[in-house]
């Protein structure tokens, strides 16, 4: 009869689990089985084990074990009953526990900073070599705070030899900066396929720079800076977003490979269409559809 019941409960109240509220719990700690029993026992109040799986979706033999981590995270209340129940303590309790650990340990930090500066000074006796170096970068991010660096430290041109979503991810991370060069008279050039997707990006862009279209895909992106310093990223997935990624690039200021990457990038930049040809002329503007088919 108690499945029954718990069937019927089933039928007329859905459990709450969705992706983001999984995602915003695994954001502050959780693991997603942790998260999956969590938002189960909020909806339910209190439950035994055997009543958690159905409606979390997780395996029977994890839930024990399951069940002890969030108590010792302090997010479950075990009741001593026969059989043993299990409470959901409020997420807010959870959250000010947290927040006030890492007030201490940020005051433990400030307390032992100057002495642990000091232990672990660079004590090396000259600067490392200013020119021919090279560097693996992982991560959009961080490749973003190169490319911020190389945009503000520019003061001749900018060449950019990239994929069908560059245009939304330059204009996305990039757009106060070429703003800024575009007026110190910078002169920014760039050249992509161009697709019905980043047509509008494309416009976009046109305000403040030199665009072109390529009519062939490139899978990475070249970024070349005053023909000093160079740029090659491989963006994962290569989609629009600024910010978030795995990608890989490698960059080098060696003064023989950024100069000959400038002139490549040159190259095949004066290879390219005109944007305003292309975006304005019915006919380049299938041409460019047809690229991409």
């Amino acid at each position: 009869m108690g499945n029954n019941v718990y069937a019927g409960y089933r039928l007329r109240r859905p459990v709450p689990i969705n992706p983001d509220r999984v995602r915003k719990l695994m954001d502050h700690g959780l693991t997603e089985y942790q998260a999956r029993v969590y938002l189960t026992l909020l909806d339910l109040g209190t439950a035994t084990a055997s009543q958690v799986p159905p409606m979390s979706k997780v395996p029977r033999t994890r839930i024990y074990s399951t069940m002890q981590q969030l108590h010792e995270k302090g997010l479950v209340q075990i009741l001593p009953e026969t059989p043993l129940r299990y409470k959901a303590v409020p997420f807010a309790a959870y959250l000010r526990t947290v927040a006030d650990d890492l007030r201490s340990r940020a005051k433990q930090l400030d307390a032992g900073l100057d002495s642990l500066a000091r232990e672990f000074a660079i004590s090396a006796r000259q600067e490392p070599e200013a020119r021919g170096r090279f560097e693996a970068i992982y991560g959009r991010k961080n490749v973003r705070e190169r490319l911020l660096k190389m945009y503000d430290s520019s003061t001749r041109e900018v060449i950019g030899i990239g994929t069908t979503k560059s245009p939304g991810r330059i204009l996305g991370a990039f757009s106060p900066e070429l703003v800024e060069k575009a007026k110190q008279g910078v002169r920014l050039k760039y050249a992509f396929c161009f697709t019905p997707e980043n047509r509008e990006d494309v416009r976009t862009l046109l305000r403040h720079a030199e665009v072109r279209h390529i009519d062939f895909m490139m899978p990475v992106y070249m970024h070349v800076f005053d023909g000093i310093e160079f740029l090659m990223s491989h963006p994962i997935p290569d989609d629009d977003s600024s910010y978030r990624g795995d990608d890989i690039a490698i960059w080098t200021d060696d003064p023989a490979i950024a100069n000959a990457m400038s002139e490549m990038s040159e190259r095949i930049w004066e290879m390219g269409k005109p944007a305003a040809e292309m975006l304005e002329s019915p006919r380049g503007a299938k041409r460019a559809a047809l690229t991409t088919s």
